[in-house]
């Protein structure tokens, strides 16, 4: 995951939190409030708007990610796998009537939320499917192609399921005293399960060669939004409240407390973290703050919109704002180009090379930042 919005209506994998703990949804609802005033312009980008490439099947409730230096896109129709230029490089057609897609170099993994069943698409036009015991409401697709599943599972809080690159179950963790609401693999085989308990949110860690937990954090009376990789290895973990960075032992590093502001978006993968924090309903500011993979602050910038989604490549952030208005930072914060995406781009992407892809109901616009 590049990003995520905290909002009840993004991101449709997160639907299990109001359930485990209804005051979130409250929380949520508020996160989702947009704000009304304009960004402040910087200087005007110089950029191509390329809309070839990227034809979009038939169907409805588009859903993308990214997928190398590509997209994933899925529909009510079925999937496709898009390369860096546009081409199909794989598609399948099924039925889905909440479809949602994740992706990585190696594949991208397509499923119905809340139904049994994954897709995977393969960059060299082949593609596989594999049934599940319970309906699959989350799952992550790491850099080498090791794939994480969150399903329902009868007399259990879910199940916690890890597969090769073939669709090969690997790893199974069936949870009894926490809901899992996200997970993911890391490359050297460590996983890492967010979970969601009576009283907070909890962070277990396994190896996939073993069954038992390797060590846990707990954040006590609140939940655990989201978490990720950093490159070093250090996680970043975001709650209702906080910024966290962790040792990949479970042990708390730094934590930046979020204030009086509500969470809008964060970015918590690749060589830096960044979080957006709305300050007030229908008007006053959203701080973006980035940290280093040690914690530290790298920069800070303020803005008169909330950021709705945020995505990065090496050194570089990309943020698109409500409003239709995004801007590319340096990880200081540092401005360097701004541009207007169309008006229904609701998922931005920031390539390796200085490419952007907006994504939206009507289709993907690439953008070369470097022209």
């Amino acid at each position: 995951m590049h990003s995520n919005r905290y909002t009840a209506a993004s991101e449709r994998k997160h639907r299990n939190l109001p359930r485990v703990l209804a005051a979130t949804a409250a929380m949520l609802c508020i996160a989702a409030l947009l704000l009304v005033l304009s960004v402040v312009q910087s200087r005007a980008a110089v950029a191509a708007r390329n809309r070839d490439g990227f034809q979009l099947r038939s169907g409805e409730n588009v859903f993308y990610a990214a997928a190398g230096n590509g997209l994933a896109a899925a529909t009510t129709t079925g999937a496709q796998l898009f390369t860096a230029n546009g081409k199909c490089a794989a598609s399948a057609e099924f039925s889905m009537a909440e479809p949602m897609c994740a992706g990585g170099a190696q594949l991208a993994v397509f499923w119905d939320a809340g139904q049994n069943g994954i897709h995977a698409l393969y960059p060299d036009g082949s593609t596989a499917e594999s049934a599940t015991e319970g309906g699959v409401y989350f799952a992550d697709v790491n850099e080498t192609g090791l794939i994480t599943v969150l399903t329902d599972k009868d007399g259990y809080r879910g199940s916690v399921v890890v597969y090769d690159t073939d669709l090969t179950p690997l790893f199974r963790w069936d949870a009894s005293s926490v809901t899992p609401v996200s997970a993911r693999t890391t490359g050297k085989g460590t996983l890492c399960v967010n979970g969601a308990g009576e009283d907070g949110g909890y962070l277990r860690f396994f190896r996939i060669d073993r069954e038992e937990m390797q060590a846990e954090f707990f954040s006590p009376g609140e939940l655990i939004v989201d978490f990720g990789f950093l490159s070093n290895g250090t996680i970043a973990a975001v709650t209702e409240s906080a910024l966290c960075f962790l040792s990949a032992d479970g042990s708390l590093l730094s934590e930046h407390r979020l204030g009086n502001a509500h969470l809008s978006a964060f970015l918590l993968r690749g060589d830096f973290a960044a979080v957006a924090a709305a300050s007030g309903l229908g008007g006053g500011e959203t701080v973006i703050t980035t940290f280093s993979p040690a914690g530290e602050p790298l920069g800070s910038f303020s803005a008169p919109l909330e950021a709705a989604a945020m995505s990065s490549c090496g050194s570089q952030l990309l943020v698109l704002f409500t409003g239709e208005e995004s801007t590319l930072f340096s990880s200081a914060l540092e401005e360097i180009v701004s541009y207007q995406p169309p008006e229904d781009v609701r998922q931005a992407f920031l390539c390796s090379d200085s490419r952007a892809l907006f994504a939206g109901a009507s289709g993907v616009v690439q953008i070369d930042f470097n022209r």
